[in-house]
């Protein structure tokens, strides 16, 4: 098992592909910023074991990772605040994430934006009155089609 204490140790144990990812620890994790940004990682096996609990930012987590699609909606999200592109062209992407807790992320700008597969309902998000949606959707299946409380700007 493999326990990186910062963000630059966990980048570090990412550039080896040979190493599980259900075999890191990253329970002392606060930042997931562009983790796998333009990943060219096939197997995503493991990650959704991930302990993501004290992890504040998730922005661009998976910019650009074409092949992503793990299911994450086990992952405790509560704390998070910024989810800006997290998902930005990650064109494989289609898992529920309805029974994430997203109350206190301010910044949701390009979250889904390129997504190409994402077609999953989303209604029952409690969004903070304060998030700034703008663009969350473009260019993605839930453009035409997004949840009943987003408000285009």
């Amino acid at each position: 098992m493999y326990h990186p204490q910062t963000y630059d140790e966990l980048a570090e144990l990412l550039r080896n592909e040979n190493i599980k990812l259900d075999t890191i620890d990253t329970s002392k994790i606060t930042d997931m910023d562009s983790l796998f940004e333009d990943s060219e990682r096939k197997d995503f096996g493991g990650i959704e074991t991930w302990d993501v609990s004290n992890v504040t930012n998730m922005e661009s987590m998976f910019w650009g990772a074409k092949s992503f699609n793990q299911p994450l909606e086990s992952w405790d999200v509560s704390s998070v605040t910024d989810m800006s592109s997290m998902f930005y062209g990650a064109q494989a992407f289609n898992q529920p994430l309805n029974k994430w807790d997203v109350s206190n992320v301010i910044n949701m700008d390009g979250m889904f934006e390129e997504a190409k597969s994402f077609k999953q309902n989303l209604d029952s998000w409690q969004i903070n009155k304060d998030a700034d949606t703008e663009g969350m959707f473009a260019d993605s299946p839930l453009e035409s089609k997004p949840p009943k409380w987003y408000k285009k700007r």
